[in-house]
């Protein structure tokens, strides 16, 4: 007799004798002889002829019995791994993608340095409030910053074409220590889609000394073709009382310039 072969399970071979020579094994009970060694078989010939020998044999785990004990131990690792591990969005995901533009949005707006991203204590908080999300680097949120841009630049400029009017305002500072000059350029005007008055920032350049008429009256006609403004819609140009500002417009023929002392 030889017992060789895939382990077996005491509980079931204690009913059955197996002859390797002949490849046949035999019931002790009843003295039946079943052909090989397949415990399927031999459930089935204890569940036919001998019910109450079948009904104390062991489930096995295959069957929906407890599973061995090492299976236990990797099933509640399994479960530890799940609870205390964290795995980070797909960076095509749309839950990444979504928080990426959020944090963009915030940061252009904000006018908070794009090195931002990159600071320990952020990445901290943003760990901390979504441990699945990948705060992304700097490269990345330049260039949701600037498609952000382009979004709403194209949505104001849907509604500039709308409006029948604008009045355009203008004013130029220059920083402590005269490091620095800057020309802000904005427009107000009634937006027929909204249906309300709106004031927007058109632009906010920086421009080189000497402050002369053409230079300003240049910088805004760019500005004004930039935005697709004709001279024809501008009703009115908002200037302070600056001998630059009021030269740059007064022969103008189609625009009035009124000047805020």
């Amino acid at each position: 007799m030889s017992t060789a072969g895939r382990k077996r399970r005491g509980d079931l071979w204690a009913h059955f004798m197996f002859d390797d020579e002949q490849n046949k094994t035999k019931c002790k009970a009843c003295g039946t002889v079943i052909s090989g060694k397949n415990t399927t078989n031999l459930k089935r010939h204890l569940q036919t002829s001998h019910p109450d020998i079948f009904s104390k044999l062991q489930k096995s785990p295959d069957e929906g019995g407890e599973p061995s004990a090492k299976k236990a131990k990797i099933s509640n690792q399994n479960i530890a791994e799940a609870l205390l591990g964290t795995t980070k969005y797909n960076s095509n995901a749309r839950e990444q993608q979504v928080k990426e533009e959020a944090i963009a949005k915030w940061i252009g707006r904000s006018g908070l340095p794009l090195t931002t991203v990159e600071d320990e204590d952020f990445i901290l908080m943003i760990e901390t409030f979504d441990k699945k999300l990948t705060v992304p680097k700097k490269t990345k949120i330049i260039n949701l910053i600037e498609k952000q841009y382009d979004e709403e630049k194209t949505k104001f400029k849907k509604r500039l074409c709308g409006a029948r009017k604008v009045s355009i305002g203008i004013d130029l500072w220059t920083k402590k220590g005269l490091s620095a000059s800057f020309l802000g350029i904005s427009c107000c005007f009634f937006c027929v889609d909204q249906n309300n008055p709106e004031h927007i920032l058109l632009a906010l350049e920086q421009v080189a000394h000497p402050h002369t008429a053409q230079s300003i009256k240049a910088c805004v006609d760019k500005c004004m073709q930039e935005w697709g403004i004709s001279n024809d819609k501008i009703v009115t140009v908002i200037t302070d009382n600056g001998s630059n500002m009021v030269a740059a417009f007064k022969h103008s023929t189609i625009i009035k310039t009124v000047v805020l002392k």
